[in-house]
């Protein structure tokens, strides 16, 4: 390996590390010289939940850092949190990841994923952040139908870490996904490593339901759960869905054998 793909290796794994807590990546020389757009994906939960009127004021301050900074892009607030697909210049791209912290200082435990020099034709045309009651559409709404994630999150995994964990054979790695996605592309476990499930979901809402089939627990039985999905956002919401289906089976079994 020469010494330029040696840096250029480094450098992939020094990105690929989450922003949580961190400084932001600077932009990269190459990008202040060549010029291209930078892509932000970034999700963020809350809890407890927002009220009414701080779920207001989050998708205000969201569209008004957007506007200043010349970001366009998608987004949805929901009183669980935020979710976001951004396209704007390097520098203002990393101003609304600033502005963000400042507003709320639950934000530095963000993972803010930037990529710089994308192409400008890739670029979004114009800003469109939605007020929803969910980030994704699992069914799960409010504090008392939603996981906490505080109380059954699962462990968060390093993308080495993950690909080590893949060739565990006591393991099964799901495809939390929907379908047309998946036909995109899934992960390939190594040959006698964990087992590769994809549920075939045509709608996120499907999931909750599949996850609590006896069919699908089976698979799961005496199994690590390794899950992943487009940026982190479904599998964390998941996780915790399975996290406290286990709890809770564990008490209903503790209570029947008293």
């Amino acid at each position: 390996m020469t010494k330029q793909e040696k840096q250029a290796s480094v450098a992939v794994i020094e990105n690929a590390k989450p922003t949580c807590h961190r400084d932001l990546p600077p932009i990269p020389h190459e990008v202040l010289e060549h010029g291209g757009c930078s892509v932000l994906l970034f999700y963020q939960y809350v809890e407890p939940m927002w009220t009414p009127s701080q779920h207001r004021r989050a998708l205000r301050k969201l569209m008004e850092l957007c506007q200043d900074h010349q970001v366009t892009g998608r987004g949805r607030v929901a009183p669980e949190g935020m979710n976001c697909t951004l396209t704007g210049s390097p520098q203002g791209i990393r101003s609304v990841c600033q502005g963000l912290r400042q507003y709320d200082q639950l934000f530095w435990e963000t993972d803010f994923k930037i990529t710089d020099g994308v192409p400008l034709h890739k670029q979004f045309k114009s800003l469109s952040v939605r007020k929803t009651e969910e980030l994704v559409a699992y069914g799960l709404k409010g504090e008392a139908v939603a996981p906490s994630l505080k109380d059954f999150a699962g462990t968060h995994l390093e993308a080495n870490e993950y690909h080590q964990a893949l060739q565990d054979p006591d393991a099964v790695v799901v495809d939390v996904r929907n379908f047309y996605e998946t036909a995109l592309g899934a992960f390939q476990p190594p040959p006698g490593g964990a087992k590769l499930i994809d549920p075939k979901l045509r709608n996120s809402v499907e999931f909750p339901r599949w996850l609590a089939d006896p069919k699908t627990q089976e698979q799961f039985h005496n199994k690590k759960v390794l899950m992943y999905c487009t940026g982190g956002i479904r599998c964390e919401r998941a996780t915790a869905l399975l996290n406290q289906m286990i709890v809770a089976s564990e008490a209903d079994t503790t209570t029947k054998k008293d």
